[in-house]
């Protein structure tokens, strides 16, 4: 029960700062600027945790019986599961390209920086959103990237290497809703 509480109380921390910790454990290599993880895998984490901390409640209040160990068990491989399928997704920025791996996909998708056909940043009011930088890449395929303070150090370097590859940044000014 104290494990349960204990991981109850400190899985919001382990939640905000393990998917990027991971993603850049796992997939940052020579020549990788950064390893960004999508809004959608903090809440795999969360489902991951909410398995885990389940799995402790029912051994206690099932009083560690044979049935309880059974279902503890299997929610201890559903968090593990959840874990896994969470720590494929990533988008890395790199003097290569970018490569990423979307959400609940086993198949990663990777694109020099020649291979972009059009850069478009959208500028929204944070109290209107969040800003977004889409790429549209010669197979039609598009990646948004929400921003955040982040990726906004990575700006500047992501036009200068578009520049160099010819392609121009499409600036976007969102006025704020009034």
């Amino acid at each position: 029960m104290v494990i349960g509480i204990a991981l109850f109380l400190i899985a919001p921390f382990f939640i905000f700062l393990l998917p990027n910790f991971l993603a850049n454990s796992i997939y940052f290599k020579s020549g990788s600027w950064f390893v960004f993880v999508t809004g959608g895998v903090y809440f795999v984490y969360t489902v991951a945790f909410v398995f885990l901390i389940a799995a402790l409640f029912v051994l206690y209040f099932m009083y560690m019986s044979k049935k309880s160990v059974l279902i503890s068990l299997c929610l201890t491989i559903l968090a593990g599961a959840s874990f896994y399928i969470a720590s494929l997704n990533y988008t890395m920025l790199s003097d290569d390209g970018i490569t990423y791996r979307p959400l609940l996909s086993f198949k990663t998708h990777s694109y020099s920086w020649d291979e972009v056909d059009e850069a478009v940043f959208r500028s929204v009011p944070s109290a209107d959103g969040k800003s977004e930088f889409d790429f549209q890449f010669e197979d039609d395929v598009k990646l948004t990237l929400t921003m955040n303070r982040l990726f906004m150090k990575f700006l500047a370097p992501i036009e200068n290497r578009l520049g160099y590859e010819g392609v121009e940044v499409e600036k976007i000014l969102i006025p704020k809703k009034e």
